[in-house]
Parts: C-alpha cells; structure tokens; sequence
C-alpha cells in the first residue's frame, strides 16, 4: 500500500503539471473567481468549498487521537494543515508513511487525572465539530442541486486547469477516505467494515464520526 499511494501522489503532480487542460491557474479566470467566491455557476463554488470541508474531516479523523494511538510517532499536524491548500497533494505522503506501520487496536489505560487532550485534540473529536461540518456539507449540496448546472461544470472541467485538478483532487480524498477510516476503524476496535462509508464523499467519513462512541473515543 505504502508504494501504491507514492505512485498516486507521484502520478497525480505530474498529470497537473503537464497534462490537465487549459491555462495554468495564474491566467485561469476561473481559479480567480473561486478565489473571490465569484464564480457564476453554484456547482463550482460548492465543490471549491468541499475542499475546504474536506481537510477539516481528515483533521478530525486524524487529530483526535496522538501519534501513538494510531500506531506511528509521525505526526499528522503537518500535513493536515498543508491540505488545506494542497488537498491530497499534502495528505498522501502522510498515508504512504503510516500505511507502513502495523496496525493495532489501542486499549484504554488507567487514568486518575483529567482529560490531558489538546484543545485541538478536543475539537477534533467533538460531535458538535463533526455536526457543523455535516451541515456545512449538505447545505452546499442542495445549494448546488437547486442552482446549479453540471453541464457548465462539465464545460470547466475540460477547459479549466484549476477546475480539473481541484475534481479529480476531491475525488482522491473521497477514495483515500476509505483507508483513513480502515485505519481508525482498527485502532478505536470498529468493525473494519466501516471503511466503506467512505465511498460516500464527506458525509460517509461524518457519519463514521458522528456515530464513534464515547468508549471508543477513550481508547485513544
């Protein structure tokens, strides 16, 4: 696994930089009006803002829990924040490092102090977090389904560098999803068939933390 997602991450820099249609984001009219939250056409700003919700759903899947608990000391902080900007540009690294790693369940240790967690840790983990994002991703959803134009989608997909790449972006976080939530799923003691959810962009990966237990949360 470690080397199919280098292979990916290798395949999918190169594709940008030299086969995705139309002008480079910097002559590209329409990367400048996402950016300004101007485009005309809803499906665009919606699946521009997905990738903004997208990295917050990997932050809370992989921020909740330290290094340890999922089986590696290699922190995650760094890429999630990159991801922000650079999507799965920044998080498949982080995956074909970890994917190296064995897997195993974490178990809950005797504590008598209070919870230690970071704050970030906290929001990370929190339902209400995962709640916002939940709402966030089906109002821009129906936003879409009710404005929106996919033909004109279409049409930027094959003339737009930006709007190629930021699709097919958001397609391998979808896909990669699933083995983010593979690996949680193992380590908080889930059924492994959760990982499935993932196939369902955004919402699958929400439901999946939506629905965590307290118990399998402590175990982290």
């Amino acid at each position: 696994m470690r080397w199919v997602m280098g292979l990916v991450w290798v395949a999918f820099i190169i594709y940008a930089w030299l086969w995705a249609p139309g002008q480079p984001p910097g002559d590209d009219p329409i990367f400048g009006e996402l950016i300004t939250m101007q485009s005309r056409e809803p499906w665009l700003l919606v699946v521009f803002s997905w990738l903004g919700i997208f990295p917050a759903i990997y932050a809370c899947l992989l921020l909740r829990t330290s290094p340890q608990a999922r089986g590696s000391r290699f922190p995650a902080w760094p890429f999630v924040i990159l991801s922000f900007g650079l999507g799965a540009f920044a998080l498949l690294p982080y995956f074909a490092r970890v994917s190296a790693h064995k897997l195993t369940p974490a178990y809950t240790s005797l504590s008598f102090s209070s919870d230690r967690r970071s704050g970030i840790r906290r929001l990370a983990g929190n339902k209400l977090t995962h709640g916002i994002l939940l709402l966030l991703t089906l109002g821009t959803f129906f936003y879409g389904l009710k404005q929106g134009n996919l033909t004109a989608y279409w049409e930027a997909f094959s003339q737009s560098s930006f709007v190629h790449i930021m699709t097919i972006d958001f397609v391998v976080l979808s896909l990669l999803s699933v083995f983010a939530i593979y690996r949680d799923a193992v380590i908080s003691r889930r059924s492994q068939a959760w990982a499935w959810i993932g196939v369902v962009p955004l919402v699958g990966p929400l439901v999946y933390l939506l629905t965590s237990s307290r118990s399998s949360e402590a175990v982290k």
